[in-house]
């Protein structure tokens, strides 16, 4: 079983893990739901809460959000599972979903899109769904692109016509970092930034047990790039820090899987972390300030966006820091002959 959860806080101001009826969700105002990774399952309230933590700092003191938005946060099963569902999911991208992106499907994008089991007006329908925002990370970025496949066929059963569905998921902006789905394969479908480090150790072993030979030859670039994957798809690359040398080293850790030990690694030298992807770094992140922007940028969309929009920077961003940020994402941009 699948959850999604909400945090409240006491008069104290301490919060509490609550899990949602899903049921009775009900979104009119801008919201993330937070797709982490394996380790963030059911009866781990400690990884969900660590999860709300982070996007509540990231989006704190934020002058240009005239209210926090809501949070929720989706949890998995069983870690076991959702390493089965990624393998699955990549090898049929285009329609394959798990019963847990259907069940998130239909209750978060669902009643957004219909009323009593019944498709409504095109233009409400644009206007509900600019209101949600997911926010994948790690093995949430194959369940927000498997939610995509299943809300499009419960909209086509449901009356709407295919290109009309897709269209209207577009209006929906999916932000995903340490992403182990397939952006080659996931075109015209949410507004995307999909970030994959380039010494991400993930990230290559996914692809590398995908495509064997071309990953084992194949030299990964360090240098921060933009690719346009389709019209409503970015894919952004670079290595987790400008030199080798800016790499730190860190304390061994250990993790179990379901009751399973797992070898000793450098997790946080792997850059698959939060703060590979997430950060205001500009003197060792070349991806400094992408998703901190995307996320504020997202969550005040009033029309349906360009990926490209999501990029722009914050007014919060001094002169000098506007300048410098404006700069790294046009050089950066892959022109498509």
């Amino acid at each position: 079983m699948t959850k999604l959860w909400k945090k409240d806080r006491d008069a104290q101001g301490i919060g509490h893990l609550k899990e949602v009826d899903l049921s009775t969700l009900a979104i009119s105002s801008p919201t993330i739901v937070f797709i982490s990774g394996h380790v963030t399952r059911d009866n781990n309230p400690e990884v969900i809460s660590t999860g709300f933590s982070f996007l509540e700092e990231t989006l704190r003191n934020q002058p240009e959000l005239k209210q926090p938005p809501q949070i929720y946060s989706w949890s998995h099963s069983s870690s076991l599972r959702t390493c089965f569902n990624i393998a699955s999911y990549n090898f049929r991208p285009k329609r394959g979903y798990s019963h847990s992106a259907k069940t998130l499907a239909e209750g978060v994008i669902m009643p957004l899109v219909s009323d009593n089991g019944k498709p409504i007006a095109y233009e409400e329908a644009q206007k509900r769904l600019r209101n949600l925002t997911f926010f994948g990370y790690s093995a949430g970025s194959v369940v927000a692109q498997e939610a995509f496949n299943a809300a499009m066929k419960m909209m086509k059963k449901m009356g709407y016509k295919s290109d009309e569905a897709r269209t209207l998921l577009h209006e929906v902006v999916l932000i995903s970092i340490g992403t182990v789905s397939n952006p080659f394969k996931e075109k015209n479908r949410f507004t995307t930034l999909s970030l994959a480090n380039s010494d991400d150790r993930f990230v290559r072993i996914k692809s590398w047990l995908m495509h064997p030979l071309k990953y084992t030859f194949s030299k990964p670039s360090r240098k921060l790039k933009i690719n346009p994957m389709s019209d409503t798809s970015l894919y952004i690359t670079a290595a987790a820090s400008r030199r080798m040398r800016d790499r730190g080293k860190v304390s061994k850790e250990t993790a179990k899987i379901d009751g399973i030990q797992l070898p000793r690694w450098h997790y946080s030298a792997s850059n698959h972390d939060f703060k590979s992807y997430v950060n205001n770094d500009d003197k060792h992140s070349q991806v400094s300030r992408i998703v901190p922007s995307a996320l504020i940028n997202a969550l005040n969309r009033k029309t349906t966006l360009d990926p490209l929009q999501l990029l722009e920077p914050t007014a919060s961003l001094g002169t000098e820091e506007k300048v410098l940020y404006q700069s790294k994402i046009t050089k950066a941009q892959v022109v498509k002959k």
